[in-house]
Formats: C-alpha cells, sequence, structure tokens
C-alpha cells in the first residue's frame, strides 16, 4: 500500500476513534447529569420486550404470549444489553442508547466521507451530528430513535457504495441493510426497490444494474426479513412481514380528528370498539370514517404531518417542562433556526439541482429521493417531530454536497 494512501487511513481511523469516544461521552454524561423521563407510552412495551427477552421469556409483553405489535430490532437489542449486563434499569437502556448513538455518527461520519474528499468537512459534519441536541437527548427515552438512525445510516452508507461501484457482494450487503432496517420500523421497506428504480431515470441520473446484482439486492433483503415474518404466521395465522401495527395507527388518526360540524373522531373510535366487533369489521368502520372525510384526512392532516415531521423534536424539553406539547415559543424558533431550517433550505435547493439537471450524481439522486420519499410516507401516515430523527444524518450529507457545490 502506498505511503500517502496508509498515511490518509490512519488520520481517518484516529478521526472516527476520537468522534467515537467524544460522542459516547456526551451521551453518557448527558444521561447522567439529568433526571430520566418517567418511562410512558411506547416506551413501556419497548422496555417491558427488551427484559423478558433478556430473561429467555421471548418476545412477549406479559412473559407468555407472543406479541407482533413492536417491530423487534430495537428490543432485541435493548434486551441482548440487559442480559449482557446483568441489569434491565431505564440508566441501563441509556447507557445502550448512548453507545447507540455513538455509533451512529460513527457510520454517518464513512457516509460522509464517500460523499466529500475532505476529512475537515466529513468530521466537521460528524462533530455536528454527536453534540446536536436533537440527537443527544433521544438517548434518555427508552424508544427506537437512535437504532433507527444507526441503522439506516448504516444502509445509506453501503448503498452510496453501492451506487457509486455497482457489483453483487455490494448489492448483498446493501439488501441486507435495509432489511434489518426493516425490522427496526418497516418505514424503510420502499428503499431497496427505489434503488432498483433508479434504472429508469434518465442520462446521468441513471444507474444502472445488472441482473445478478438486483437480484441479489431483492434476495438478501427478503432473506432478513422473512425469518421474522414466518415467526409471526407461525404464531398469528396470518401474514405480518414485521409487526401489526396497522389498526393501532389507523384508530390513532381517526380519534384524534376533529372536523368541524361533523361526529370527532374520539367519539365514533370509542363508539367502534364499545361494540365488541372482530378486528376485520373494526378497521372497515375506521375506514369508513376516513372515506367519509377525504378532505381532512388527504388534505389538512398530510399537511400538518408533513410540517410535523420537518419540525425540531422536543421531547426532552417537554418532559422537563420548558414547553408544552404545541407550543412555539422563542426556544422553539430557536432550535428550528440552528438545527432544521438551514438543512432544510439546502434540501430545496440540491433537490432543484439535481431535478433540472445542474447536478446529476446518481448518489445525491439517490439521497434527495430516498428522504423525499421517507417524509412523503409519514405525510400520509402520521407526522411527528422525532420520526425525522432516523434520516437526519441523511438530510447533513445533502447539506454536506451542498458545500461542495457552493465553495466550487
Amino acid at each position: 500500500m502506498p505511503l500517502p494512501v496508509r498515511a490518509e487511513r490512519s488520520r481517518r481511523g484516529i478521526v472516527a476513534a476520537g468522534l467515537f469516544l467524544l460522542t459516547l461521552s456526551v451521551a453518557l454524561l448527558f444521561a447522567w447529569a439529568y433526571p430520566l423521563p418517567e418511562v410512558q407510552y411506547d416506551s413501556v412495551e419497548y422496555l417491558s420486550l427488551a427484559r423478558n427477552l433478556a430473561e429467555g421469556k421471548g418476545f412477549t409483553q406479559d412473559g407468555v404470549t407472543p406479541s407482533a405489535y413492536r417491530p423487534p430490532l430495537f428490543s432485541a437489542l435493548l434486551g441482548g444489553w440487559f442480559f449482557l449486563t446483568g441489569t434491565s434499569s431505564v440508566l441501563s437502556a441509556a447507557a445502550f442508547q448512548s453507545v447507540e448513538h455513538a455509533a451512529g455518527v460513527l457510520v454517518a461520519f464513512l457516509l460522509f466521507l464517500e460523499l466529500t474528499p475532505s476529512l475537515a468537512l466529513a468530521a466537521g459534519a460528524s462533530l455536528f451530528l454527536a453534540v446536536n441536541p436533537l440527537l443527544v437527548t433521544r438517548v434518555v427515552f427508552v424508544l427506537q430513535e437512535p437504532t433507527l438512525l444507526l441503522f439506516t445510516t448504516l444502509a445509506v452508507l453501503l448503498s452510496v457504495r453501492c451506487v457509486k461501484i455497482p457489483s453483487t457482494p455490494r448489492a448483498a450487503l446493501a439488501g441486507a441493510a435495509w432489511g434489518l432496517c426493516t425490522l427496526a420500523k418497516v418505514v424503510s421497506w420502499f428503499a431497496p426497490f427505489l434503488l432498483l428504480a433508479m434504472q429508469f431515470l434518465p442520462g446521468r441520473q441513471r444507474r444502472e444494474w445488472r441482473g445478478t446484482e438486483a437480484a441479489t439486492l431483492l434476495v438478501c433483503f427478503v432473506a432478513v426479513v422473512a425469518p421474522w415474518s414466518v415467526r409471526n404466521y407461525v404464531h398469528f395465522h396470518r401474514f405480518i412481514p414485521v409487526n401489526g401495527q396497522g389498526e393501532g395507527m389507523l384508530e390513532w388518526n381517526v380519534s384524534h380528528a376533529e372536523i368541524p360540524g361533523e361526529l370527532p373522531g374520539s367519539e365514533y373510535s370509542t363508539q367502534v370498539y364499545g361494540r365488541g366487533l372482530p378486528e376485520g369489521e373494526r378497521k372497515a368502520l375506521l375506514w369508513r370514517y376516513v372515506l367519509d372525510h377525504p378532505g381532512y384526512f388527504f388534505g389538512f392532516r398530510v399537511l400538518r404531518n408533513a410540517v410535523h415531521f420537518a419540525a425540531p423534536p422536543r421531547d426532552w424539553w417537554i418532559a422537563r417542562g420548558h414547553f408544552r406539547p404545541g407550543e412555539h415559543r422563542t426556544g422553539f424558533w430557536l432550535l428550528a433556526a440552528l438545527f432544521h431550517v438551514p438543512l432544510y433550505l439546502l434540501l430545496l435547493f440540491r433537490s432543484g439541482q439535481w431535478w433540472t439537471g445542474r447536478a446529476s450524481s446518481p448518489v445525491l439522486g439517490f439521497l434527495v429521493l430516498l428522504y423525499l420519499a421517507y417524509w412523503a410516507q409519514y405525510s400520509l401516515i402520521y407526522g411527528d417531530p422525532r420520526f425525522g430523527i432516523p434520516v437526519y444524518p441523511l438530510l447533513v450529507g445533502i447539506a454536506l454536497t451542498s458545500m461542495r457545490s457552493i465553495l466550487r
């Protein structure tokens, strides 16, 4: 290996190790410095799943009955951590989340190195993630975001490498990574198909795939997800690819509907569930309410979800009493101005460049299309600021390519 190449790899390794240790130290110090938030809502279920897994009771909420309501990856990893450390306290969970946050920043650094030849820019962007309060504050919640960020960023990294230099082994790694990501949360299911759809883009935006590469990508994706799908079918006798949260999401959307001049969604939902109907009939009635109000659910709610997804998550500040849910005081606008608005402006800038052909890199196209598709999906389903956390490094990566374009 030539000496300059060896020296560059050594510098990158030193920076990577430094970033990991710094990120881990910041996260652990934060988790130790403040009282941990109350475990409630979704966190209760994730914690009970992890504890039961650590105790050898399987993927169950009550220690007896198999569960398929939550996706498996986060609770499985947390349960493994509990088993290895011998403690299942909330503080132990925060330590695990801190390790995942550090690993996520490390993988993001590797991704940024694929997007820029500048070690300084890649390190600076990674440092921005390492100390970013929107990310650091997530480690104290027993929720999926650090896991999702880590595995989404890993899948994007492997996909970018595959787009840059396609090969069957790289396609296999990308497919398997998106399979793991889908086991973390099903919203990433579309990514392998997006990669393959780049075959149909025009000109230099296109990424052509050989048949073996395309087949390998899909086979490895399915091979990772399929065992869990089979497990669900064995236990529940129906096809549940990852988790069966569909009715819960549908009920949430209906029960939170407030349409002027119409029966509130909360009352309608209460009536439906008070009749003791089987699942299929409950879903049909909930869908009837949605389809009877298309302007609200497919217009107003979609727009509101899109705005909420793009807002900075404030869960820790809300838990500490600094904000009330839905409140937009000076602190909210400060967080938005520092950590979101510039990134979204650069996303629009680079999206426009890619669309008009002024920046026709297949890598940029994949990043832009992936982020916009992820955003659009949540706009249709349910927009919450924390749901944008998993693709936040992707947003920073697109901004990083913007810096290169601006500085030229």
